[in-house]
């Protein structure tokens, strides 16, 4: 039985269920979620569906190495000091990290601990003695016993989320249903929303639709327990609730679009959502105000957070290696030429440049 038909199987037993819910089938379903089947839930280019900043190419993790140096040196140089990947899809952000040999390394306090759902993801990661690779969290640290630093860069998007639409009279929940004499396709129903659901929801237009994304909230105060001292970090696209609003705009019609709400399947962002699930990822924008509500974190944008922890340092390097090895065009010329196309893309204003930062001190 396909995912689909066990989704509507589900609703016709239960009811319309919860947008997450459904989520969580499409992404993570052991037999047919995105992320769960051989090849499926891939970052990078040719092989991919979609690209983050550590398939950019190796600076993004060079900077991130940095910064983790520089956390180390204000925790007191702790040892072990772990560090976290969380989301690590197949291990992309610690290649380039290791490649980096921070001073954390060097000095043989470095753990990093790869946290990823996925099986075939998992696979990939790569084999060191610094590494362990884990489904869960909890498999390799035991809650607040270690120093270190959890990183999610573009995790929290991808977790479950609700939706909601404000009325005049108050909040609709949108749930998803399967549609009556139309072979089982699916749809989104409006019934009242429970006030636990809607709780510190900021006033927005009638009409206007918003996530509810309580996962991503549960996951920060998650993480800000597990670590006995250190910084929790998450990298993502986002932007506050209300803002949310307006790019969903106003719609009395459940099936409109969400302005918030991204599809990725093979580097195009076209498909329906609600189509054939587990055929392409899910996202939502991340709900700044939201993820916060309970812990306040020191925010910037992604392109300030590079360039705090030397990026163009690093281009300024790139540029003098190639310009001494052009001649030679080996392996190590290339990649410093590379620094200066990667910088563009992690630092472009309209993309990931504008991306937003959450560090939380955890003390």
């Amino acid at each position: 039985m396909t995912l689909g038909a066990r989704i509507a199987r589900r609703i016709g037993e239960w009811g319309p269920i919860p947008v997450s819910e459904y989520v969580e089938a499409c992404l993570y379903d052991a037999d047919g979620g995105f992320y769960m089947r051989p090849h499926g839930g891939r970052a990078g280019g040719h092989s991919g569906h979609f690209l983050t900043g550590p398939e950019v190419g190796p600076l993004f993790g060079a900077v991130l190495a940095r910064a983790l140096d520089a956390w180390w040196a204000e925790l007191g140089e702790p040892d072990p000091f772990t560090v976290i990947d969380w989301g690590a899809g197949p291990g992309t952000l610690a290649r380039s990290v290791l490649a980096s040999e921070p001073g954390c390394m060097a000095a043989g306090a470095l753990r990093l601990v790869l946290v990823e759902l996925s099986p075939a993801q998992r696979a990939l990661h790569p084999e060191h003695p610094l590494v362990a690779s884990v489904a869960r969290v909890s498999d390799a640290l035991p809650q607040g016993t270690s120093a270190g630093i959890i990183v999610a860069n573009e995790l929290l998007d991808n977790m479950p989320f609700d939706v909601v639409r404000r009325t005049a009279g108050g909040w609709e929940e949108l749930r998803v249903n399967v549609e009556e004499g139309v072979g089982g396709r699916f749809s989104l129903v409006a019934m009242p929303a429970s006030p636990e659901l809607v709780a510190g929801l900021p006033e927005v237009a009638a009409g206007a639709r918003v996530p509810v994304q309580r996962a991503a909230r549960s996951w920060v105060a998650e993480a800000h327990r597990l670590l006995g001292r250190g910084r929790v970090v998450a990298l993502d696209y986002g932007a506050a609730t209300d803002v949310l609003a307006e790019r969903a705009g106003r719609s009395d019609d459940p099936a409109a679009g969400l302005g918030w709400l991204r599809t990725h399947r093979d580097h195009d962002d076209g498909s329906w959502w609600l189509a054939d699930p587990g055929s392409c990822d899910i996202t939502a924008d991340v709900a700044l105000d939201q993820v916060q509500a309970d812990l306040r974190a020191d925010a910037c944008t992604q392109a300030e957070f590079l360039r705090g922890y030397g990026i163009d340092e690093l281009v300024a390097e790139g540029r003098t290696a190639w310009a001494e090895r052009a001649g030679v065009g080996d392996l190590d010329a290339l990649r410093a030429r590379s620094r200066t196309s990667e910088a563009e893309a992690l630092l472009d204003p309209a993309g990931m440049g504008s991306f937003s930062v959450l560090v939380w001190p955890v003390d």
